[in-house]
């Protein structure tokens, strides 16, 4: 594996790593304000972690097989079609993807929290996804 790849590798995990453990906190004995705050870093997270997700598999792409892809997704989609990734793992990456983009234009509250309760599902995803640039 290349050192571009390995250190982009590392970054992932890492934002992966943060996005997981912004997910279990206890908010229980938290004020509104103070909940409302770490659903915000949660979703920046998430950003983060979707992100460089994506830049990641552009990389592993472009390393190991040649191809030099633009767009996000594109990018997850040739992610799948050479088998690193399975169907359903392969929407829900095009989904989260979506979902970043749609954060950076949210002026409702009700808007935010659909999306945020997305976000939470993704708890446990991102591993996995990440596992075919492990073993490729």
């Amino acid at each position: 594996m290349e050192k571009r790849l390995a250190y982009i590798l590392e970054q992932l995990s890492s934002a992966v790593s943060d996005f997981e453990n912004a997910l279990t906190i206890d908010e229980s004995s938290l004020e509104a304000t103070i909940i409302d705050t770490v659903h915000n870093g949660q979703a920046q997270k998430f950003e983060f972690s979707i992100e460089l997700f994506w830049k990641s598999v552009k990389v592993f792409l472009f390393e190991q097989h040649g191809l030099d892809i633009a767009s996000p997704k594109g990018v997850v989609k040739k992610y799948f079609e050479l088998g690193y990734v399975e169907y359903d793992g392969c929407e829900r990456l095009l989904r989260a993807l979506d979902i970043r983009n749609s954060l950076s234009h949210v002026y409702k509250k009700e808007a935010f929290i659909a999306l945020y309760e997305e976000i939470c599902s993704y708890k446990g995803f991102f591993a996995s996804a990440i596992s075919g640039m492990m073993h490729g």
